[in-house]
């Protein structure tokens, strides 16, 4: 029974978006019509002129006339040595002139086909689908077909937002591929490679790379300056090295060991001077740095990780006084803060005795890749596990200067596309400002930046092989990590954002079928 009323109503539907279909025909015959009247009106105010034109011109041609005429009167033709045939030509002149009639135009008025009104459902039924086979109107979804474009796309847009449906276009992608190549390049020849940390620059380091180490060098300086304002050996800090110098000796803390001679009863596997920032996690420059300092200054310990494994030591190195010598509680918690703030500057830029670059910190969270003890890597001829792959990017130069280098063209493709985002939204779709914003938690504008990171890396990648010649581990130096972790949690949000949108649309779904089943029972 439910069968039947349901077919019934597929069956109005037909018959209704049919008559939609005529109704927008007469409306283009009409328009047709309109557009025909303006033609003839026109015509017919030009056939006025040119009959003006022409009555005019004949007007003149009898005056002409009348005059030969009548001198022709004065004249004896019979005295005058003139042919018969001359004088039949003069006598035509007296022939009266007129004006042509004017053709009437050949009217061609439009066809309006229609179905014919009958009182037998069946039959208005049997001639709507032949009206719509003429025409090649579908009627698979009558429902949708019966209605007008702007109720099309107000409908489109209330399903879009209810049921959370991607409104991205073809020519979005196209923007957000575009997007991700201008970023894959900006870092293939402004960022350049990563460096050896021997090595200030080189010809592999792009002026991005550059530009940021001569900053980072800088805000260390100035830091410097003004945290010795107030002793009389600030006035001396004329260099980066002046400026690091200063800050080791004033922001000291008991976890910069860099080496084993300098931990007591214990040892780290595998450190030296040139990996103690990576090994210790109190040298991270993130938040987790920030926790194990305060940590290890509290106890007087240091944190490293050793041989893959966590490993908390007591140190030979002298922890300032102004950290020390307070009991332990608000005050002394800010103070090793303080204290970590102004360590964390002394070795961004290097140590007092590096030469050239010098090795930084690395970038935030970095130093958790030693715990990592597996896979086997061939590094220049030996054997090199994760960790020991990510020690030797380190020392090649990826440290927290190089990442913030790789990052500034991530965040140019970021912003032009969240960019693109709020145009859309404001301009296209007509929704106001505040509903513009370029939040993470929104599935389209998580595809583009997923679709603009991932253009990103294929262009990365292909400068980074072309570059090296072969596919090995040294393409790493030319690998943007910035871009990299940006790929890897649009690919989260993206994943996450789909389930969830699957979850609720199967939710919605349950919730309409239930609003059918009570719409059938009641018809």
């Amino acid at each position: 029974m439910e069968k039947d009323k349901l077919d019934e109503l597929d069956e109005a539907a037909k018959v209704v978006s049919v008559g939609q279909h005529e109704a927008d025909q007469a409306v283009e015959r009409l328009d047709e019509l309109k557009q025909i009247s303006s033609n003839m009106s026109a015509d017919l105010d030009l056939q006025e002129k040119i009959n003006a034109n022409q009555q005019q011109r004949i007007n003149d041609i009898q005056s002409k006339i009348k005059e030969a005429q009548s001198l022709l009167n004065t004249i004896d033709l019979g005295n005058l040595n003139v042919k018969t045939s001359e004088i039949e030509e003069i006598e035509n002149l007296r022939v009266e002139v007129k004006p042509s009639e004017p053709e009437s135009p050949e009217i061609k008025l439009p066809h309006l086909d229609y179905v014919d009104a009958t009182g037998n459902w069946e039959d208005l039924l049997s001639e709507s689908e032949a009206y719509a086979a003429k025409f090649n109107l579908s009627l698979d979804n009558p429902y949708f077909a019966c209605l007008s474009d702007a109720e099309i796309n107000k409908m489109s847009a209330l399903l879009a937002d209810k049921y959370e449906l991607s409104k991205l276009k073809k020519e979005d992608y196209v923007f957000a591929g575009i997007v991700g190549i201008i970023g894959g390049l900006v870092d293939a020849f402004l960022v350049g490679a990563i460096t050896d940390g021997n090595n200030k620059y080189t010809s592999e380091q792009g002026i991005l790379g550059q530009k940021v180490d001569d900053t980072v060098d800088k805000l260390v300086t100035k830091y410097a300056e003004f945290a010795s304002r107030n002793e009389p050996y600030g006035k001396k800090i004329n260099s980066k090295n002046d400026a690091i110098r200063w800050l080791e000796n004033h922001f000291k803390v008991s976890y910069d060991a860099s080496n084993n001679s300098n931990i007591i009863n214990d040892s780290i596997a595998g450190m030296n001077p040139s990996n103690h920032h990576l090994f210790s996690l109190s040298h991270d420059i993130g938040p987790l740095g920030l926790f194990i300092s305060i940590l290890d200054q509290l106890d007087g310990k240091s944190t490293f990780i050793s041989d893959g494994m966590l490993k908390r030591v007591y140190t030979a190195s002298k922890e300032a006084d102004q950290v020390k010598d307070l009991q332990l509680g608000p005050q002394k918690v800010i103070k090793a803060v303080e204290n970590w703030f102004g360590h964390t500057c002394s070795d961004v830029a290097g140590t007092s005795k590096s030469v050239g670059r010098g090795a930084g910190l690395p970038m935030p969270f970095y130093s958790v890749t030693q715990q990592f003890k597996f896979g086997n890597f061939n590094v220049n001829g030996k054997d090199k596990d994760f960790a020991g792959v990510a020690e030797w990017l380190y020392k090649q130069g990826l440290d927290f200067r190089a990442f913030v280098a790789q990052s500034i063209p991530v965040l140019i493709m970021e912003t032009l596309t969240r960019l693109y985002w709020v145009y859309k939204n404001h301009f296209y779709y007509g929704k106001e400002w505040k509903e513009c914003i370029p939040i993470a938690n929104q599935l389209d504008l998580q595809t583009l930046l997923l679709v603009s990171t991932s253009t990103f890396a294929a262009v990365d990648i292909t400068d980074a092989i072309v570059r090296n010649g072969n596919i090995d581990v040294r393409i790493l130096l030319r690998i943007n990590f910035a871009n990299a972790y940006d790929l890897g949690v649009r690919s989260v949000q993206v994943m996450k954002g789909r389930f969830q949108r699957a979850q609720k649309l199967k939710k919605i779904n349950q919730e309409n079928e239930a609003n059918w089943n009570e719409i059938y029972k009641n018809i």
